[in-house]
C-alpha cells in the first residue's frame, strides 16, 4: 500500500474519524480498541479486556490475528452502515517487505519502505486539514515523518521465511509459553523481532508503545505480518503451526462490530480462508538472501549455567552516534575462557547479553550491535558484514508504569560463538583480551523527492529526542 489516497485508504480514514468520535466506553471505538493492545493512561482501569497483547511467545500469530479479524469487521461496519460505504471494504495491508527489480535499493523498493504518503498528510485530498491518518512529532519519529526509508536490514524478512520450525526463540513463530500470554519478551521470534519490532522502532513515537494502535498504521502494519505468516504456511508443506494442546486450545476473546464479545481459539485461527479473507499476494515481499556471512541467533537457552567473562561496571545511554562499550573482565574470570569457547575443538559457547534495554520516552531509533568492531572505521559498520550480530529495539521498552510493559526493560542474547571463530580466522581479533562492543543507531534511506528536505537532513534523524534516554542497563560477556 503505497499509493496515495487509494480508495481503500480514503474510506479508512474516514471510518478512523468516525471512531474516534465515540467514547471510549464503547466497544467499537477507536481508543476501546487500541486499549485491548495496551493503554496510554498511567492509571489505567480495571477492564480486564484492555492491556492483554501477548508479544514474545507463539500466541503473538495467532492473537494478533483474531484481533485484525474484529477490527475489519468493526471498521467495514462503520464504512457500510454509518458512512454509506461499499459493503466489501477490506483492510490494507503495507508491504515494506517488497522488492521490485530484485533490488532492496531500487527506486520502487525504497518507496515501498517508506511511510505511505497519506499518513504524511496533515490534509485529506481536498487540501484541508484534519486527516486522522496523520500524527505528527513527536508521536512518530522524524526520519518516518519525512518519509526517510527504513534500512533493508532492518526488514528483510529472510530468515524468518526460512526458518523450518514455528516454535522456538530461533524459530519463526516465537517460543513455547505453555498458556501464558506474555506482554514482553526480548527473546522474539525470528518474524517478531524482524520485521515486526524493528519497524514499530523506524515509525517510532506511539508505535514504540503498547498503546500503538492508536496510531492508524499500526494495523496496516499488522496485517503485513499476518500476511508472512499465512505465507510461511504456505511456503512450505513442512512448516506447520503448533499442534500442542496448550497452544491450539487457548482462546482470545475480542468485540464484533455490535460490540458483543466473541472467542477464537488459535487453533480455529490458523487459516485466513476460513475467515473469508485471502492475500493479494503470498509470494511478494518474502525476503531476499542476504550476502553469506556468519548471524549471531539469539540465544534460546543454555546448560549449564553460563560463566561471566567480562561486564559492564554500569549503564550505558546511548545516542546519535556510533558508541563502543568496554567490558571489563570480572574478578575470577579465566582468560582463556574466551578463546576456548571460540575455538572449534571445543563444545564451549560465548553469550553476549544485553540486559534491562529501556527508554524513558521513545528513542525514534533502533540500534544495531556490532562485536570487534572499530566505531570510527564505517565499513566496520556495515550490517552484512563481519562485526555485526544482531539489533536491538525498544517496542515494548518505554516508560515505567507497569500497564505500558515497559516497566522492566527487554533484553537481548546473542550466541556469538561462531562470530568470535571467524573474527580470529579474519585475523580481527587475536583471543587477547575483550573485542569491544560497538552500539550504533540504525540509519534511513533519503526522503522521496518532494519531502522538500535535502538528503543530508537525515543526519539528525536519528539522534535521541531530549529526555527519551535510550539505555541498556548491563552487558555482559559469559561462556558455557
Amino acid at each position: 500500500m503505497t499509493d496515495r489516497w487509494d480508495p481503500q485508504l480514503l474510506w479508512y480514514a474516514r471510518a478512523v474519524r468516525r471512531m474516534q468520535g465515540k467514547q471510549e466506553s464503547q466497544p467499537t471505538s477507536w481508543l476501546w480498541q487500541a486499549n485491548i493492545h495496551g493503554e496510554k493512561a498511567e492509571n489505567p482501569g480495571p477492564n480486564p479486556e484492555w492491556n492483554n497483547c501477548p508479544h514474545g511467545g507463539w500466541f503473538f500469530l495467532p492473537w494478533h490475528r483474531a484481533y485484525l479479524l474484529c477490527f475489519e469487521e468493526i471498521v467495514r461496519d462503520v464504512i457500510r452502515n454509518e458512512l454509506d460505504g461499499p459493503d466489501d471494504w477490506a483492510l490494507p495491508y503495507w508491504n515494506y517487505t517488497r522488492v521490485t527489480n530484485g533490488d532492496p535499493d531500487s527506486p520502487g523498493s525504497q518507496e515501498c519502505r517508506r511511510l505511505p504518503s497519506a499518513f504524511r498528510s496533515p490534509d485529506w485530498p481536498d487540501g484541508e486539514g484534519g486527516n486522522p491518518l496523520f500524527l505528527a512529532e513527536p508521536d512518530r519519529s522524524p526520519g518516518a515523518a519525512l518519509g526517510a526509508s527504513v534500512g533493508w536490514t532492518e526488514v528483510n524478512p529472510y530468515r524468518a521465511m526460512q526458518a523450518p520450525r514455528f516454535t522456538g526463540a530461533t524459530q519463526f513463530g516465537s517460543e513455547h509459553t505453555g498458556s501464558r500470554l506474555l506482554h514482553s519478551n526480548g527473546q522474539s521470534g525470528l518474524l517478531e523481532m524482524q520485521p515486526h519490532n524493528l519497524l514499530h522502532g523506524y515509525v517510532g513515537g506511539v508505535m514504540l508503545q503498547f498503546f500503538s494502535p492508536r496510531d492508524p498504521v499500526f494495523w496496516l502494519h499488522h496485517a503485513n505480518i499476518d500476511r508472512l505468516w499465512a505465507a510461511w504456511n504456505a511456503s512450505s508443506a513442512e512448516h506447520r503451526n503448533p499442534t500442542d494442546a496448550d497452544w491450539l486450545g487457548f482462546a482470545h476473546t475480542f468485540r464484533d462490530a455490535q460490540g458483543n464479545q466473541v472467542r477464537f481459539t488459535s487453533g480455529e485461527l490458523q487459516s485466513t480462508e476460513e475467515f473469508g479473507y485471502v492475500y493479494e499476494s503470498l509470494t511478494d515481499g518474502l525476503g531476499l538472501k542476504p550476502p553469506e556471512r556468519l548471524v549471531a541467533t539469539p540465544a534460546a537457552g543454555v546448560d549449564p549455567p553460563p560463566q561471566q567473562v567480562a561486564a559492564t561496571s554500569g549503564p550505558t545511554d546511548l545516542g546519535p552516534d556510533a558508541l563502543a562499550v568496554p567490558l571489563t573482565p570480572g574478578p575470577g574470570a579465566r582468560a582463556g575462557a574466551l578463546p576456548e569457547a571460540a575455538s572449534p575443538q571445543t563444545p564451549n559457547r560465548a553469550v553476549l547479553t544485553m540486559d534491562d534495554v529501556r527508554a524513558d520516552a521513545p528513542p525514534q531509533t533502533n540500534y544495531r550491535v556490532f562485536v570487534g568492531a572499530r566505531p570510527d572505521h564505517e565499513e566496520d559498520l556495515d550490517p552484512e558484514g563481519p562485526y555485526f550480530i544482531g539489533h536491538v529495539h525498544f517496542f515494548g521498552a518505554v516508560g515505567a508504569h507497569p500497564h505500558s510493559h515497559g516497566g522492566g526493560g527487554l533484553t537481548f542474547t546473542f550466541d556469538i560463538t561462531e562470530h568470535l571463530t571467524e573474527l580470529r580466522r579474519l585475523g580481527a581479533w587475536d583471543g587477547e583480551g575483550v573485542p569491544p562492543v560497538v552500539v550504533t543507531p540504525a540509519p534511513l534511506g533519503p526522503p522521496p523527492p518532494d519531502a522538500g528536505e535535502p538528503a543530508g537532513a537525515l543526519a539528525a534523524v536519528s539522534t535521541p529526542p531530549p529526555g527519551s534516554r535510550p539505555r541498556i542497563g548491563s552487558i555482559s560477556l559469559s561462556t558455557t
